[in-house]
């Protein structure tokens, strides 16, 4: 380990060995938006709006590029469209040393750090660089050389004395550090940055654009959008871009010769402006036919000026460089050049197995619920004060003709208030975190089914420990039969349905976007299954074309299931004196007029089970779907 430049540098790690320049040539991209005038509740138009018109441009290494311009001009787009992040209608082509890469390749070969970072913030610094490291480098790696990457990754961008310091507690430009600091932790030869700057004060953006020009310098090609920097930030660009408002090239070119060419367009910057804020202001366009003008003359006269030709011969090179090289393939791609060069450092890195990926992110997941017990705790303590208020009307329960329908009526209360609280608690998942897992996921950070599976890991303690508290609760308050046995003979079904709950809850979590429209469209599911369980219906009294509407209900499963264990252990109940009443004189002459069946238990036990698997299978490929979304950047 050694120190240069106020940077720490680590064998393996830190030197850019890679020299990569990235080129894009006609570029135009298209977006679909919601058409509001055409747009119905029942059908959903959209329509095609470009953002981006024929740009073309080149970062080479050792170069730290500004993509400028007033607000509408398309800069982030351009940004995640170069990186291949951006999912839409593209034309043009991207190349890396002069060779189209599939967007799997480009996400090992760059860094992206968003505007805007999105993630779980009760990690410690130290804690969720340690994470990416598991996530993002070499699964061969020692633990030992993660670790020693952190620790010096931490030093160099001035972090250690923060790195036990949650992220929700840490300032602005520490946190662009640390957003900076996971993206280049795997030294990436391209590092693409969004508005960088963006919250910071003047302080703290020079330091953060001064480190990238450090990461430049010391061998990275570097881009970054940025509104509008002050002066002296301006002056540590090496080249800038400037778009206007349609997605238009204005100038590409180095950052000292951008004066020179609107001067040469009769637009001359005033003695002590802001030459970044002169720049920009130049290129807005109004309502006013005037700006239009102004906005296409420096367009069209750029390509015929010194810096378009020059940005034409370096664009042309790139084109050309490797059309009389051998060809070979990488993850069915064709490329050309040789194969033990640059990229396969990059493209030989092992992504971890999706068993440390589950690993990790449960543990994330079990740090984030440590950490913020409040919400688990409420939810307890309603789940027990339900359980005081359904059980407390029934102390002193007796067996007789009216017992029965107090008893039916309690056990249903306990099975549907488990569904409800268990399901309804667990719909807020994906979407509360789905921004989140779109941008880790588009980043190659890790795949769906992990994701899925930590989830539905983190779900099972819950649904194990809270119902056995719950049962334990009622059956004492209430009086029911059986002694301790009995009691955990209760606790079964009860977990049972909560654990089905669960699945329920993230089908619906996954398969909407909102928690309000996923709870609406829930309403007629859950009512069927209501209707179906065997208390506002005699089961044996249903019509043939819905015989089998039971067997979908978690209720149905539930409720038979307790009342088996309940009215097994009833030999005798006496008759009514009131002359014509009903008398029912076994427990399972009880079971038999509801329309359940004493040798069915094991049977709800497996319903449950299959619908656990059913709603986990439905939400996870829902969740899938989602997943391929178009990320936030």
């Amino acid at each position: 380990m050694k120190a240069t430049n106020n940077y720490i540098e680590v064998d393996n790690f830190s030197s850019c060995d890679s020299k990569l320049t990235l080129s894009w040539h006609n570029l135009s991209v298209w977006v679909k938006n919601k058409d509001e005038e055409k747009s119905t509740w029942f059908n959903k138009s959209l329509k095609s709006e470009r953002i981006i018109d024929k740009v073309s441009g080149i970062a080479e290494s050792g170069c730290l590029l500004a993509i400028m311009g007033p607000s509408g001009a398309g800069k982030t787009t351009l940004l995640a469209t170069i990186s291949q992040r951006l999912k839409g209608d593209i034309t043009g082509e991207i190349l890396v040393n002069g060779r189209n890469m599939p967007s799997s390749t480009m996400a090992k070969l760059s860094g992206f750090v968003p505007q805007q970072d999105l993630t779980l913030r009760s990690l410690t610094v130290m804690e969720h660089m340690q994470l990416m490291a598991r996530l993002k480098m070499d699964r061969n790696l020692l633990t030992s050389q993660r670790n020693q990457r952190v620790i010096s990754l931490l030093a160099e961008l001035g972090l250690t004395k923060c790195s036990n310091t949650r992220l929700s507690a840490l300032s602005g430009g520490e946190m662009k550090k640390v957003s900076l600091g996971v993206e280049i932790i795997n030294n990436p030869p391209l590092l693409f940055c969004d508005e960088p700057t963006t919250g910071l004060d003047s302080y703290n953006a020079g330091a953060v654009i001064e480190m990238l020009r450090q990461l430049a310098v010391q061998g990275k090609t570097v881009i970054c959008t940025i509104h509008q920097p002050a002066s002296g930030i301006f002056d540590m660009f090496h080249s800038v871009a400037l778009l206007v408002r349609g997605g238009r090239l204005a100038y590409h070119g180095e950052s000292d010769s951008a004066l020179a060419f609107f001067n040469s367009v009769g637009l001359v910057c005033p003695t002590s402006y802001n030459l970044s804020e002169f720049l920009v202001s130049q290129l807005v366009i109004n309502n006013d036919i005037k700006s239009q003008q102004r906005a296409d003359r420096i367009c069209s006269q750029f390509n015929s000026s010194e810096q378009g030709q020059a940005l034409a011969k370096k664009l042309q090179i790139e084109l050309t460089k490797n059309q009389h090289m051998p060809c070979y393939f990488i993850d069915n791609y064709l490329f050309k050049g040789k194969a033990e060069d640059e990229f396969q450092t990059y493209i030989s890195i092992q992504t971890p197995s999706y068993f440390t990926q589950t690993y990790w992110l449960t543990w994330r997941s079990l740090i984030e619920i440590k950490r913020n017990p409040q919400d688990q705790i409420i939810r307890l303590a309603f789940y027990m004060f339900i359980a005081l208020l359904i059980s407390t009307p029934y102390i002193g329960m007796t067996v007789d003709q009216k017992g029965i329908q107090n008893m039916q009526g309690f056990l249903y209360l306990v099975v549907v208030e488990t569904v409800f609280t268990f399901s309804y608690s667990v719909c807020h998942t994906f979407p509360a975190e789905l921004p989140v897992l779109l941008r880790e996921i588009g980043n190659g950070l890790y795949s769906p089914g992990p994701y899925y599976a930590s989830k539905m890991i983190i779900l099972l303690p819950r649904a194990l420990l809270e119902p056995i508290l719950y049962s334990s609760l009622v059956f004492w308050i209430a009086g029911l039969f059986g002694g301790v046995i009995g009691c955990l003979k209760f606790c079964i079904p009860v977990i049972a349905c909560a654990i089905a709950a669960t699945a329920y809850g993230c089908l619906i979590s996954a398969a909407f976007e909102s928690v309000a429209t996923g709870s609406l469209a829930s309403v007629p599911v859950e009512q069927i299954s209501l209707i179906f369980c065997g208390i506002f219906m005699s089961l044996s009294d249903v019509p043939f074309p819905f015989i089998l509407v039971k067997y979908l209900s978690m209720f149905y499963y539930g409720i038979e299931a307790v009342s088996i264990l309940q009215w097994s252990e009833v030999d005798y109940i006496p008759c009514s004196h009131v002359n014509g009443a009903p008398c029912i004189t076994s427990g399972e002459g009880v079971l038999m007029n509801y329309g359940f069946n004493s040798s069915n238990f094991g049977l709800d036990l497996a319903g449950l089970g299959a619908i656990y698997c059913f709603s986990h299978f439905i939400g996870f490929l829902a969740f899938w779907k989602r997943s391929k979304q178009q990320a936030a950047y």
